[in-house]
């Protein structure tokens, strides 16, 4: 059969096929609107682009993907549901599959996926092979994309909770954390010579009881000038 007379006779099998969603654009060139299904409120779809070289079927036709129009009931949704009337936005409700969209890098892999099934489609009509091959793939492509982009979030808002959690945990005291802590506070806070300067402001200087002993047991003599002075610091001394 012609070429050309066959890519007639199945364009016009595309046309009872997608009475909606066909756009021709010439005899040889045309879009199929490929609405795809997704766990979103909103309708995303792909825009299949097709052009027939001269000898197509016996080749594989020229192929481009575009992002069709999404659509959703509420215009305004931006992917996050209100949580209350609180209009804090840490406490809205995120719909992941909400923010999910198509990149340039996801429609060039869908197309590469589109012109390896064409290879294999070569000497028979193959569109509609073609375009049910894009609907199965960006549908799995989305999900994917969901369950990404979830894990991510989940992950996030883990950490979150565990950064919340260590302002109320705090860190585990133990004798020997808290010792460590004192000798290091003392020190830092120099308490060490306070209070040997607060001892020495309190006497003035003068011998405390348990010196004077430890003096006279250290002296050894018992001439009468050490007794005599032993006695004037006891005289002295003021008992805490």
């Amino acid at each position: 059969m012609d070429p050309h007379e066959e890519q007639q006779q199945e364009l016009e099998v595309l046309e009872s096929i997608y009475p909606d969603e066909l756009t021709i654009i010439s005899e040889s060139k045309f879009q199929i609107h490929i609405n795809l299904d997704t766990n979103s409120e909103r309708k995303h779809a792909l825009v299949l682009e097709v052009k027939f070289p001269e000898t197509y079927p016996e080749v594989v036709p020229e192929l481009d993907i575009e992002v069709g129009n999404s659509t959703a009931e509420d215009e305004d949704d931006d992917g996050y549901s209100e949580d209350g009337d609180d209009d804090d936005g840490d406490d809205k409700l995120v719909i992941i599959s909400e923010t999910i969209e198509f990149e340039k890098a996801d429609l060039n892999l869908l197309k590469s996926k589109l012109n390896e099934e064409a290879e294999l489609q070569v000497g028979i009509p193959m569109i509609f092979a073609l375009a049910t091959t894009l609907k199965d793939e960006a549908e799995q492509l989305f999900q994917d994309k969901v369950d990404t982009a979830q894990k991510a979030y989940d992950d996030e808002m883990l950490e979150r909770e565990r950064e919340e959690q260590k302002k109320f945990n705090g860190t585990k005291v133990t004798p020997e954390s808290f010792a460590e802590w004192r000798t290091n506070f003392r020190a830092e806070m120099k308490l060490e010579e306070k209070d040997k300067q607060r001892f020495n402001d309190m006497h003035q200087g003068k011998l405390t009881g348990r010196e004077i002993f430890e003096k006279g047991l250290a002296g050894g003599e018992d001439d009468d000038d050490n007794v005599n002075e032993i006695t004037e610091n006891v005289q002295n001394v003021t008992v805490h």
